[in-house]
């Protein structure tokens, strides 16, 4: 596993933008561990914490060198300088390859005729471990995939009282098709991945290679996954007369077959809920694939003679139901989406039904239907086929049997979306999806690398197929990670999958689990638990280091996949298809602010592309060309602190056509001073961490007893009600903020505004830790509380062993007559009280005033402070990009005279401007005047 990110590679990005090493040695050389087709595109990455003065590297088969050549330098990433290596005149296959620059040797990957089609099982082997209410023996045969599951996957068949009706009174069938995720619910929006895999197999039905069969039933693998999913919807349209629910996960983290009784009829029955008209349509054109795909392998030959006859039943009863659920989505278009809504809502899903259907049945209406709405999209109608859109699969079914201005309206839409993909991913030198956000980037990446391959297969254009080989390349360990997403996969592949199969995921010597193919969900733009982590961030962290967030970045679920699944069916077909040729949209580099930046106020971005273009648009905003940089600006001032931005960039090239890119940001908190108190939870959504959407929780209660934690209304506040119910009167319930720390530096006081509703008895207190000193802010002694709305502050410096930087805080209630008590809070935050003179800022200035891309700029000035307080910071705001000063005489502790702060960095080339800030934190913060400079 990887624990985190070589730190040398992000400390940029982690410290205000410092400059990238001058010096560089290797740090790692990654490669897609997987491996390649012999005679397909090969690549790899050498990084480096500076420019380095050997760029060669080697490619050993074993022991022996059989190819070598030069690096090319793609400049800094994420904070290491990347180079590119092409290694595509390899030819040799064998098993143990590996990639070697400096010394650093890439980990071994394989090369073989056709790489994909040893990997086929595994993304099969997925589904068949997830399906639900059977043993895991009775859906994946000993032996089925190359990679193995880990032993703790094998469990009984459980949840077999799926489901009662909402009210409980009614017991439906609705056991079978998938477990969504790790968690065991069922929901009706990803009810369109049966379809995916459906028409993995239709698109490639002439193809032997999916046409393995390794259960030996006499049917096709891809097909028994649509079969399972297809059966579970048959079920519901037979009992909802084609509405569709959702079942929820009500489990821990344990077997399944533990999660119920699994008697009908009983309590535990899980309940159906939350009615999803969009599932339904998603259903439709799910069951109509099935049958199409089974009808294909029946004409094909390709099912077993005795198994024809009720594959064909099975077909019927597929149409049947696809009809079912599509006439319902019809007659209720103002019904709830239900989960996993699609972008657009309803008709977003409709279109894949009717899509679906008309290739089925070749009723007209549904073409015409179809025909209708996609005349009626625009490029910002389209994400990528997922959950949330099934427009782009739905077009490339569609376009074989559309009209001709239909055809080119799809085709245009189309290559309007693999030139989005390409030109975000070509913003890193890794062909990654730049879109990170607080949940991984691999599904939105995987599923756009699905809809390039699509877009191949109809057109037959290179570099549709170059980006999604490239897109693999990143899946399977071409990342800063070093690391395959991929359970199984790779020399060193994730370990630890969120997942409840894994019923040993809070044990600290867990050493992860295994579920073949499975692609966790990667990357997000910041430590969920961090908010000053790396940009983007990644680590394979074990449930019990993070039992909140893991979901975020080590997640997997039957959506997250189907991209993936369908990438690797067409790959063993296409296998070595050439790459080479096409044209590229042009590279459109955001130079400032670079992902990760800290920013605040007016944020200044600038684009350098490389080729010219007629427009270049900030979100909607046009953009200022001069000297062949392009200038927007954008206010941050509204975002909360500690908020993650994109910054969308659109150029347009000659005939209309676009390139794109994405830049990512956190909007600095305002300076630690007496006029920015800096909010930690009002209970309304608000607060550093209020608005993480997380509640307090009661994990812990000494001497006995239990607590609750609720939000409630009180008095026309917003409140968070904690109640404890003692064993005695020596309990105490401690409360917690789930495990988030917060940045309290440069305050004084932690302030809660707390009420006793009534109860006399009722006592509190307060203590911090940074997780290794802990210190109680109410001396170790529980307190009462007024019966009025009252502020209670307490001195963060009494605990001076505490790092403020990174507090943890506990609440704990006591009742002292040993029964039931409650305490209301209606906010907490950190203050500082206004004493002493403002410091000032004098002799701001920036050398040389001009230069290029390569000078270093030195920013000074000088910090004076009457009462000789130390800064908390000096900052300079380059932009609208926050960096740290230091002094540049560690010695001089004496500030009433004056003292020097310096920062030097390289500048993108453009017109820049700064000014300085600081803040001794006891009086409100100052600024310098804006000044224009340098310029370069």
């Amino acid at each position: 596993m990887r624990i985190a990110v070589v730190a040398a590679l992000l400390v940029s990005s982690l410290m205000y933008g410092t400059p990238a090493k001058a010096a560089g040695t290797v740090t790692e050389v990654v490669v897609n561990q997987a491996g390649f087709s012999a005679g397909a595109h090969k690549s790899a990455h050498v990084l480096a914490t500076g420019v380095l003065t050997d760029t060669t590297y080697q490619i050993l088969n074993g022991a022996t060198v059989i190819a070598s050549g030069s690096l090319v330098d793609r400049g800094s990433t994420w904070g290491a300088r990347v180079y590119d290596l092409d290694f595509s005149t390899v030819t040799q296959t064998g098993t143990a390859f590996t990639v070697r620059s400096n010394g650093v040797s890439s980990y071994p990957f394989r090369i073989s005729a056709n790489i994909w089609d040893s990997y086929k099982d595994e993304m099969t082997a997925f589904y068949r471990l997830q399906r639900a209410n059977v043993a895991t023996s009775a859906g994946y045969p000993t032996g089925y995939s190359s990679v193995a599951p880990s032993a703790k996957v094998f469990h009984a068949a459980g949840h077999l009282d799926d489901a009662a009706s909402a009210d409980g009174t009614q017991h439906h069938d609705l056991t079978g098709g998938w477990y969504d995720a790790g968690d065991y619910g069922k929901f009706a929006g990803n009810q369109w991945v049966t379809g995916e895999i459906a028409l993995a197999y239709v698109r490639h039905a002439d193809s032997p290679n999916v046409q393995y069969d390794n259960d030996a039933n006499g049917v096709p693998d891809l097909l028994d996954e649509a079969r399972v999913g297809s059966s579970y919807l048959i079920k519901s349209a037979n009992q909802f007369g084609g509405a569709l629910y959702d079942l929820a996960n009500d489990s821990g983290f344990q077997h399944p077959e533990f999660a119920t009784d699994n008697v009908v009829g009983t309590a535990d029955d899980r309940r159906i809920r939350n009615l999803s008209v969009g599932g339904s349509a998603k259903a439709a054109g799910s069951l109509a694939a099935t049958a199409r795909a089974i009808e294909a392998a029946i004409a094909g030959g390709n099912i077993a003679p005795a198994a024809v006859a009720e594959l064909t039943s099975f077909a019927a009863a597929c149409e049947t139901a696809a009809v079912t659920f599509y006439t319902y989505a019809a007659a209720n278009p103002a019904g709830p989406v239900g989960s996993y809504p699609a972008l657009g809502g309803i008709p977003n899903s409709m279109l894949w039904a009717e899509v679906q259907l008309y290739l089925l049945t070749g009723t007209t209406s549904y073409a015409t239907a179809a025909t209708s709405k996609i005349n009626g999209l625009t490029f910002a109608d389209l994400r990528s086929t997922n959950y949330w859109d099934q427009r782009p699969i739905s077009m490339a079914e569609f376009y074989p049997v559309a009209n001709a201005a239909t055809q080119t309206q799809i085709r245009t839409l189309l290559r309007q979306q693999v030139e989005y993909f390409l030109s975000s991913s070509d913003d890193t030198p890794y062909g990654v999806l730049d879109v990170f956000s607080g949940f991984g980037v691999n599904e939105p990446h995987m599923s756009y690398v699905g809809d390039l391959i699509r877009y191949y297969e109809l057109f037959g254009d290179p570099i549709a197929l170059r980006g999604a080989l490239r897109g693999v390349n990143w899946i399977f360990g071409d990342n800063p990670w070093n690391l395959s997403w991929v359970s199984g996969i790779g020399a060193d592949h994730v370990d630890f999958l969120h997942t409840r199969l894994d019923e040993q995921s809070y044990d600290h010597a867990n050493t992860g689990i295994v579920i073949p193919g499975a692609l966790v969900s990667g990357p997000n733009i910041k430590s969920p638990t961090d908010a000053n982590s790396v940009s983007p961030w990644y680590e394979d962290r074990p449930l019990w280091q993070d039992d909140i967030q893991q979901w975020r970045y080590n997640e997997y679920s039957i959506s997250i996949q189907a991209g993936l699944l369908y990438t690797v069916m067409a790959l063993s077909d296409l296998n070595d298809a050439s790459s080479s040729g096409g044209v590229l949209p042009f590279k459109l580099p955001v130079t400032t602010p670079l992902i990760g930046d800290v920013v605040t106020g007016d944020v200044t971005v600038l684009v350098q592309p490389g080729s010219a273009l007629s427009a270049v648009e900030l979100g909607t905003t046009p953009m200022t060309l001069q000297n062949g940089i392009w200038s927007g600006s954008v206010n941050v001032d509204s975002f909360a602190p500690y908020a993650n931005r994109q910054l969308n960039v659109r150029g347009t090239q000659s005939a209309g056509k676009y390139t794109y890119s994405t830049t990512h940001v956190q909007v600095a908190p305002p300076l630690p001073d007496p006029a920015h108190p800096l909010l930690y939870d009002n209970f309304s959504k608000g607060g550093t961490f209020g608005s993480t959407a997380f509640g307090w929780v009661n994990w812990f209660n000494q001497s006995g007893g239990t607590g609750t934690y609720a939000a409630a209304v009180v008095d026309g506040r917003d409140i968070g009600k904690f109640t404890q119910t003692p064993s005695s009167a020596s309990s105490l319930a401690k409360f917690e903020p789930w495990h988030d720390y917060g940045d309290f530096a440069g305050f004084r006081y932690l302030s809660l505004t707390m009420k006793n509703p009534g109860y006399p008895n009722a006592r509190y207190r307060v203590s911090i830790g940074d997780g290794t000193d802990n210190c109680s802010l109410t001396n170790g002694v529980s307190v009462p509380v007024a019966t009025n709305w009252t502020e209670y502050r307490y001195d963060l410096n009494l605990c001076p062993l505490v790092d403020k930087s990174h507090v943890h805080l506990s609440l704990w209630l006591q009742q002292t007559g040993g029964t039931y008590g409650e305490l209301l809070i209606d906010e907490i935050k950190t203050t500082v009280d206004a004493t002493g003179t403002a410091p000032t800022l004098t002799a701001g200035a920036v050398s040389p005033a001009s230069g290029t891309s390569t000078t270093p700029f030195t920013f000074s000035v000088t910090y004076t402070d009457v009462d000789n307080q130390a800064p908390h910071v000096v900052d300079v705001v380059v932009d609208g990009v926050v960096h740290h000063l230091t002094g540049t005489n560690p010695a001089d502790v004496t500030y009433t005279d004056g003292k020097t702060y310096a920062y030097t960095t390289l500048l993108a080339k453009g017109n820049h401007s700064y000014y300085f800030r600081t803040t001794d934190t006891t009086s409100n913060a100052v600024r310098t005047s804006t000044q224009s400079g340098p310029t370069n």
